[in-house]
């Protein structure tokens, strides 16, 4: 898929912008029709505004650069739960010689410390360490956060960027998660496009399909239409112009809620809607009867991105959710819950726990909400669901995770 490319470009047109150049500079090569392509486009429900224009000098040098290829591999969020499990599983991959480990410190802890603790904490053992650059590269900042001659050297000679640092934060608006995840997003996809053609791997979101009308933009800010879905829906609507255009080489992975392994199970929690969901129907001892929500094991997601990004024919769109829907039923059994009608659910809900703390997670209409996130499973060819077991899965997760009891006035921690 990236031998012909067609290229969208502008000679000389005053009214072509970059919102980049405009903060830091940090993406010269990728101008939109105004300065604040991504608000307007928010605004108005409309992606057409967010159609970026490659400049005609960098257009060119990417034309002349060889296809992508697959030895280097660079991870930007690596100390987070996806990309620590990617980091491992790009590191066992024969054809793989290095992968960069992008990591920001904290506190007493540098970067290299942090992604250790991590792969401890969610027992990481397929890892081939000797493969691991563990380096202090953030996509927030500009050349990452790294002296220059590191960030040439990255720029020089890896070949696939996967992007899974981001906030799950619901609670922000967009304007407040702009400039780190949308602004960060342009720079990191301005480095693909330097010294050599690199591959761009971005964990989107399946919460960005709640956006799907005209109403759906005038909406108020809630857990479900959040800051942070809208910022998955520009930024997905971003790569897809640029896939579309050729502009870059690029998966979009509009990834569901992403949970523990299939081997040990061990889980962010309660990181999600989709725990707090069910961490209230464990409270009020009910589920309600409807779809269940999709979701993806980490490692079985890690080996989906690795495949498509190192295979002969790589997708520009993923959607790794769950290849063999199912519903409430399942959760139910496991837990032991009774299954009840929506609306018998919420009432016992709003019986047991103050309205407004439910409010923003249970909305009238959350059955169809779910129903237009469960977007089809795209997978690549090559994809092996034998190991997405909802009933077994579902019992190992349940044995780990603890609950807290959402009817309790202090938090009472419930092991399932």
């Amino acid at each position: 898929m990236f031998d012909d490319y067609t290229f969208t470009t502008v000679a000389n047109d005053a009214h072509l912008v970059s919102p980049v150049v405009a903060l830091t500079g940090d993406a010269p090569s990728l101008l939109f029709s105004r300065k604040y392509a991504d608000v307007a486009a928010l605004s108005a429900g409309d992606h057409e505004l967010l159609r970026p224009i490659v400049d005609p000098s960098t257009a060119e040098q990417v034309r002349s650069m060889a296809p992508p290829a697959a030895e280097v591999a660079l991870v930007f969020g690596a100390n987070g739960f996806v990309g620590a499990h990617l980091v491992a599983e790009l590191s066992v991959r024969p054809g793989i010689t290095t992968v960069y480990a992008g990591v920001r410190s904290a506190g007493d802890s540098s970067a290299a410390e942090r992604f250790e603790e991590t792969v401890a904490q969610y027992s990481i053992t397929g890892i081939d360490l000797a493969k691991i650059v563990v380096v202090e590269a953030v996509p927030t900042r500009t050349n990452f956060g790294l002296d220059e001659d590191t960030y040439l050297q990255l720029r020089r000679t890896v070949d696939q960027v996967f992007n899974s640092a981001s906030s799950t934060d619901y609670d922000s608006s967009y304007l407040e998660l702009r400039h780190d995840w949308f602004v960060s997003l342009l720079r990191v996809v301005q480095f693909t496009l330097e010294d050599r053609r690199k591959h761009l791997t971005y964990m989107g979101s399946i919460g960005a399909f709640i956006y799907t009308s005209p109403e759906d933009f005038l909406r108020p800010d809630s857990w479900w239409y959040s800051g942070y879905c809208q910022m998955k829906w520009i930024n997905g609507q971003l790569l897809g112009w640029l896939a579309r255009d050729g502009v870059a080489s690029v998966t979009l992975v509009e990834s569901p809620y992403v949970l523990g392994s299939t081997t040990v199970g061990k889980d962010p929690g309660r990181v999600y809607s989709f725990w707090r969901a069910i961490e209230l129907a464990s409270s009020v001892g009910a589920m309600w009867d409807g779809p269940g929500m999709n979701y993806a094991p980490v490692d079985v997601l890690a080996s989906v991105l690795a495949d498509n990004a190192l295979g002969d024919d790589t997708l520009p769109h993923l959607v790794p959710s769950n290849p063999v829907p199912y519903s409430n039923a399942v959760l139910a059994s496991a837990l032991g819950l009774d299954l009840v009608p929506w609306a018998e659910f919420k009432a016992i809900v709003d019986r047991a726990i103050p309205a407004e703390k439910t409010a923003s997670l249970l909305g009238s209409d959350v059955n169809d909400l779910i129903r237009r996130s469960n977007a089809p499973s795209l997978m690549p060819s090559s994809f092996d669901g034998s190991s997405w077991d909802h009933d077994a899965l579902f019992a190992l997760y349940l044995s780990v995770i603890q609950f807290r009891d959402a009817t309790a006035r202090r938090p009472r921690l419930v092991t399932a």
